[in-house]
């Protein structure tokens, strides 16, 4: 059972924000989310064989940074150390999240760098790193190394395979996941129109700073998909 009204909220939070996932098609019956326990070496993640679209608070697995379960039933996801990995080199995260999306896995396939085209995408304006390995991620060592490929960014793809998304908060998580994914989108759409033309450094530099002052949308974001998702029977 939950020890802290914050694990409670942390597991309320992680279960949404799946099944918005799943209603958004970043994740399937695959793909997973995580959080960081405050003040612990432990993070929540959910079970491995649990639908990721009905996912419930109470199913969701506590596990240590070796990946090993401390509390709940069933084994993690055979890839917690893409988790465990980026936590133990990113004490700025709390968040993380691997999905298999379609379209912004595409551009781990192409000789074509994942571009800034819609202003919310401004943060990677040249495009993410791409890990080099396209096989499934299950050892220590090929967490470590997602991590290090990841850097200090907010996110990067795997080849032929998915993204791993970090944020320091669910809402910043659920906002970056879909950006990215309708970012890749319309990147796609403007290839058949013509040249494309994303975003300089000036205009990176001036939608940063009005982000900057601004900084309501992952909330106003959030509210917006979990009534959606009400609306729709999902939450």
């Amino acid at each position: 059972m939950p020890s802290t009204d914050v694990e409670v909220d942390l597991r309320e939070q992680l279960a949404t924000c799946t099944r918005i996932l799943v209603f958004k098609n970043i994740l399937d019956f695959s793909g997973h989310l995580s959080a960081r326990i405050p003040g612990t070496d432990h993070i929540l993640i959910q079970p491995r064989d649990a639908s990721r679209a009905a996912l419930v608070p109470e199913e969701i697995l506590v596990v240590n940074l070796d990946g090993e379960v401390i509390d709940g039933s069933g084994p993690p996801p055979a890839e917690t150390v893409i988790h465990t990995g980026v936590y133990g080199a990113r004490p700025d995260v709390n968040f993380v999240c691997h999905g298999h999306p379609t379209l912004s896995t595409t551009f781990s396939m192409v000789d074509r760098p994942l571009v800034a085209v819609r202003h919310f995408a401004y943060r990677a304006p040249k495009g993410l790193p791409v890990h080099p390995d396209p096989t499934h991620i299950r050892s220590r060592e090929q967490g470590q190394a997602v991590a290090k490929t990841l850097g200090t960014g907010g996110a990067c793809l795997l080849r032929s395979h998915g993204t791993v998304v970090v944020a320091p908060n669910i809402q910043e998580l659920l906002m970056d996941c879909l950006d990215l994914e309708e970012n890749a989108r319309t990147l796609l759409y403007a290839t058949q129109l013509g040249e494309v033309l994303p975003l300089d450094d000036e205009e990176v530099r001036l939608i940063g700073e009005s982000y900057g002052r601004a900084g309501h949308r992952p909330n106003k974001l959030w509210e917006h998909f979990v009534h959606v998702g009400r609306a729709a029977g999902i939450l």
